[in-house]
């Protein structure tokens, strides 16, 4: 089964701040627009809560904007709710070489940069991809995988990815190289961070 990487180009002041601001108006509104486009994700919180209260995509943007009680039963269904913040907030980073990928995609790319030596200290596309939402979340155990990469920590390891090009790896790992590279140096370009998730 092939998954993807989904990454934006984010203002993360900008997100946080919504994030438990208590505006009734905006929580409608992205209750709306989560609920217009993610019958999937509605599918699932139902499969979960069937046997227990019943929780809305509406709901859930509500949760997450008046700063109101989480359902820890469906972490996963505010993982998707900041995905969707980023896509309304944010700018989608071509993808073209994350999608479909394996689920140890990240992990194959990581070792042949490292082998090269392309990765930054304390840079990884594993961390990139999975190593957790940018505002508290509850537990997520499955999909979607959160990370992300501040603003101000971007340069360094996109300079590293600039020379995947010429290095001695598989042309599949120049390639998602060079996605991620992209990622990092348009995200710097605009002022933002990067926000990317996996599914």
């Amino acid at each position: 089964m092939g998954y993807g990487v989904m990454a934006w180009a984010v203002d993360l002041d900008g997100l946080r701040a919504e994030i438990g601001n208590g505006d009734d108006a905006l929580a409608k509104r992205y209750g709306a627009s989560f609920t217009a486009h993610h019958d999937d994700v509605q599918e699932l919180i139902d499969d979960v809560t069937d046997d227990g209260p019943a929780v809305t995509l509406a709901d859930v943007a509500r949760h997450m904007i008046m700063g109101e009680p989480y359902d820890e039963r469906i972490g996963f269904a505010y993982g998707y709710f900041l995905e969707h913040l980023c896509d309304v907030q944010g700018r989608f980073l071509d993808n073209a070489r994350w999608m479909p990928v394996p689920v140890d995609w990240c992990e194959r790319v990581d070792e042949a940069l490292a082998s090269a030596g392309l990765l930054a200290e304390g840079f990884s596309t594993w961390d990139l991809v999975f190593g957790g939402a940018p505002v508290p979340l509850p537990r997520i155990d499955d999909f979607p995988g959160i990370g992300y990469r501040e603003y101000g920590s971007l340069q360094e390891p996109a300079h590293l990815l600039a020379g995947a090009a010429l290095a001695d790896i598989a042309e599949e790992y120049k390639d998602a190289a060079y996605d991620v590279f992209q990622w990092l140096s348009h995200a710097h370009d605009s002022g933002c961070s990067v926000v990317a998730f996996f599914h």
